[in-house]
């Protein structure tokens, strides 16, 4: 079958290299024995003009990924180039190529010249013309350096469990530095009031007399300089012994419950921890400060995260507008963990944090280095140190292949494969990953390939719809509607807004054919600009949300140029009347809070 296939791939590859294509209208027409036959064509003619045998190869092997892409999307029907490539397509087939490298197909270098191909293959379709197909995303590159199957794949249920397990316990080892130290008591007399020493062999001193010292004649202050243990007889002598039992000084204080210096390894723990409740982009947390943790935000009451943004010339970060800003938002649990991390994080930096220079001083994950100096994230090299330190402790390794367990990049899509495990709907993970715009989260859950688990929910709600159909059918007959024959007033409340009286609306309605006395008005999208319409401010932040969700349809489709095209202008036009804070009714703060609140409402656009 195989050679079948290949006999027949490269006489249709042959052919089709022998036909010129300068513009759209010379494309071949693709037909019932050969679907994809106009792509096909659009490839030959970039192969025609690569002179390497290797470019070539890779120009075949990217058609038949494609083609397959293709055939997974749109199963085995004819296709025309000028309705299946958009703006999407070499990010729909970067997300293709993730999956083959998730299920060990092909190595993510080979997926990065599979996608450079197929991006020459799309500019030559630019060149050409072809209808509705002007521009194009492009997605990044592939990581070369790293096992995809360990950057994108969400944990499973032992190793996030282990995992877990060694946050939590590096969090309760690092939080006992806050408490007071304790004097013990321990070792034995060594220096008198004059300082003069009352042992004669100091070569048998061990680390409790040196905790006598440092209780008794240092004050319980850590040094944690060479110059500031020879400032003082105490402190000479306390480095001496130290040294001469093989430890390091700073290691024999954190035994002894006090931390005299904060590193990455010691915020290493919280930062991961935070990464594991929140979701969020590894690169959003390193650049946390201080003040982007919001208890309330002002619009919702929620809890949220503030996102940073550099500016496109590289200048500075600047804080952007709290409602222009990304933001995180958090369920109540969630902000109450991260508040605890920010608290937790800040008490364990106070005293760093009054030394640190302006540019570090705000920084949410404030720490030194071996030598003294005061960094701040984001800092790969020392991630990096600090990661490896606590994967070998915790041996947060796969014995059986040696790979690296925990990396920072599978927090996120494990965070995202949780909530749809627990049947979360999409707006709310928009939300809870802080995307702006509903494709986004719908693209990652297709990259993550997060589709499998959808479809089975999907499948099994509609044979738990399938089962209660037969009940369903009998009640049918037993039940029916009171007919309302009355003409009071009804107030009735649809996704847009109230009616005072669905059974006596205006006679400009009444007029219309559709329109049938004694039944409640069924004109839905009339109902903005109906004199019968009452909106108050209740009803805004769900304008909103129809109007965002409109547009999302807009820019996601091309349902303009159907038939439902003329109503969503009609119902985006009836929107801004009442949302545009130049010609609305409302004032500009009661029209700002409700967008703010627009982003818990999942819709049905009505159209």
């Amino acid at each position: 079958m195989n050679r079948a296939y290949d006999l027949w791939f490269n006489e249709e590859w042959d052919e089709l290299l022998a036909i010129p294509l300068n513009s759209f209208n010379d494309l071949v027409q693709p037909t019932k024995a050969s679907p994809h036959r106009q792509l096909m064509h659009l490839f030959t003619s970039v192969f025609k003009v690569k002179i390497s045998d290797s470019y070539r190869n890779d120009i075949k092997s990217t058609f038949k990924h494609v083609s397959k892409q293709i055939s997974e999307k749109l199963g085995e029907q004819s296709i025309c180039l000028s309705k299946v490539l958009n703006e999407f397509s070499l990010d729909e087939f970067h997300a293709y190529l993730k999956h083959c490298m998730l299920e060990g197909k092909i190595h993510n270098r080979y997926a990065n010249v599979l996608q450079s191909t197929y991006k020459n293959v799309l500019n030559k379709a630019i060149d050409i013309n072809i209808p509705n197909f002007e521009r194009f995303y492009l997605p990044s590159s592939f990581c070369y350096f790293t096992r995809v199957t360990e950057r994108y794949k969400p944990y499973n249920k032992d190793d996030k469990e282990k995992i877990t397990k060694a946050i939590e316990s590096e969090i309760n080892q690092v939080s006992k530095f806050l408490k007071p130290y304790q004097k013990s008591g321990k070792g034995r007399e060594i220096l008198d009031k004059n300082d003069k020493l009352l042992i004669e062999n100091c070569d048998n001193l061990t680390l409790e007399d040196a905790r006598w010292l440092f209780e008794n004649k240092m004050v319980c202050i850590p040094l944690t300089t060479s110059y500031d243990f020879r400032l003082t007889r105490a402190g000479s002598i306390f480095y001496k012994i130290i040294n001469s039992n093989g430890e390091n000084y700073q290691d024999v204080y954190e035994s002894w419950g006090i931390l005299c210096k904060i590193t990455m390894n010691h915020l290493l723990p919280f930062l991961l921890k935070l990464m594991q409740i929140t979701g969020m982009n590894v690169e959003s947390i390193y650049a946390l400060e201080l003040d982007d943790l919001v208890d309330k935000h002002p619009a919702t009451g929620k809890p949220c995260l503030r996102y940073w943004k550099e500016r496109s010339d590289g200048q500075k970060l600047y804080h952007l507008d709290i409602f222009k800003a990304n933001l995180q938002w958090l369920t109540h649990s969630q902000g109450t963990h991260v508040k605890d991390i920010f608290s937790t994080v800040t008490k364990l930096t106070s005293t760093i944090r009054e030394k640190a220079s302006p540019e570090h001083k705000n920084k949410l994950w404030l720490f030194e280095t071996y030598n003294g100096l005061i960094k701040s994230l984001p800092n790969k090299s020392h991630v990096t140190s600090a990661l490896k330190a606590f994967r070998e402790k915790h041996q947060l390794l796969d014995q059986t292949r040696g790979e690296k367990i925990l990396e920072t990049t599978r927090f996120r899509p494990t965070f995202v494969s949780d909530l749809i495990e627990e049947g979360v709907s999409i707006r709310e993970i928009q939300l809870l990953m802080g995307h702006r715009n509903l494709y986004t989260t719908m693209r990652y859950l297709d990259i993550h390939d997060f589709g499998q688990t959808a479809r089975k929910k999907i499948r099994d709600k509609l044979l738990e719809i399938h089962s209660n159909l037969s009940s369903s059918v009998g009640n049918k007959n037993r039940k029916k509607a009171n007919q309302v024959n009355s003409q009071e007033s009804l107030p009735i409340s649809t996704p847009l807004a109230t009616c005072k009286n669905i059974f006596d609306p205006p006679e400009s309605v009444k007029a219309l054919p559709n329109y049938t006395p004694g039944k409640p008005c069924s004109t839905y999208n009339m109902c903005l600009s109906c004199p019968n319409v009452i909106i108050t401010k209740t009803d805004l932040p769900k304008l909103f949300a129809m109007k965002r969700d409109y547009l999302v349809k807009i820019q996601n489709s091309r349902i303009l140029d159907t038939p439902f095209g003329h109503v969503i202008k009609s119902n985006l036009k009836l929107l801004n009347t009442i949302l545009d804070p130049e010609i609305s009714e409302f004032s500009f703060s009661e029209l700002d809070d409700a967008e703010g609140l627009s982003l818990y409402i999942e819709t049905t656009e009505l159209i």
